[in-house]
C-alpha cells in the first residue's frame, strides 16, 4: 500500500539519536509492509480462538502490535520503505532510524522553487554497520530527502527471538504425550 509521505508519529526523535539537536526533520513511511509478521490463523491458534466473530478485531490488533513493536525496537519487521527529510544541511554521517537498512534508494535535494536535484549515488554509501548514510561531503539544500528500504524481508525471515509467538503457537497445537 503506497501512501504519499505519511508521517510516522511512533518515532521518538530524542531517543538514541546522535543528532537530537536537529529539529527540522521528518520521518515518513512511504510504502507499508505488504504482509504482517503473524497471520490471523497463527494469532487465533496462539489465543486458542476457534470462531470467526473477532477476526476483524484480531486483524486490526495484529497491525497495531506490529507498529508498536517496530516503534519500540526502532526496526522494521517486514520490508518497507521510509523517507527521512531534513531542512538545510545534513552532516557527513547521518544515522537512519528504522533499521535494518537494506538499501538507500535515493537522495534528493528539493530547491526552494520546488525543483529537485538527484544526488549522485557515487557520493554516498551505507556505513559498515548498515545503519547510517555517509556522504563524501556536506550536502546542502532547501530540503534533503533520503529514501531507503528497511526490514528483514518476509515474515519467515524475521529472527526467531522476535517471532517467538509463532513458535509458541506451533508448540501449543502439538499433541501432548502423556505416556
Amino acid at each position: 500500500m503506497t501512501t504519499p509521505f505519511e508521517p510516522y508519529f511512533g518515532f521518538d526523535p530524542l531517543a538514541r539519536d546522535p543528532l537530537r539537536m536537529t529539529r527540522n526533520r521528518l520521518l515518513a513511511r512511504i510504502i507499508a509492509p505488504s504482509t504482517e509478521p503473524l497471520t490471523l490463523a497463527e494469532a487465533k491458534l496462539y489465543l486458542r480462538i476457534d470462531h470467526r466473530h473477532e477476526d476483524t478485531l484480531l486483524t486490526d490488533l495484529i497491525v497495531a502490535v506490529r507498529m508498536i513493536a517496530e516503534s519500540w525496537m526502532r526496526c522494521s519487521l517486514i520490508t518497507q520503505s521510509w523517507k527521512l527529510a531534513y531542512d538545510g544541511a545534513i552532516p557527513i554521517s547521518l544515522w537512519l532510524p528504522m533499521g535494518p537498512v537494506g538499501s538507500i534508494t535515493g537522495v534528493v535535494i528539493v530547491n526552494q522553487d520546488t525543483t529537485t536535484t538527484t544526488v549522485d549515488p557515487g557520493t554516498y554509501w551505507l556505513n559498515a554497520a548498515q545503519n547510517a548514510i555517509v556522504f563524501a561531503g556536506i550536502t546542502i539544500g532547501f530540503r534533503i530527502e533520503i529514501s531507503y528500504s528497511t526490514g528483514y524481508g518476509a515474515a519467515s525471515d524475521i529472527p526467531r527471538p522476535i517471532k517467538h509467538v509463532q513458535d509458541s503457537a506451533r508448540r501449543a497445537s502439538e499433541p501432548v504425550d502423556t505416556k
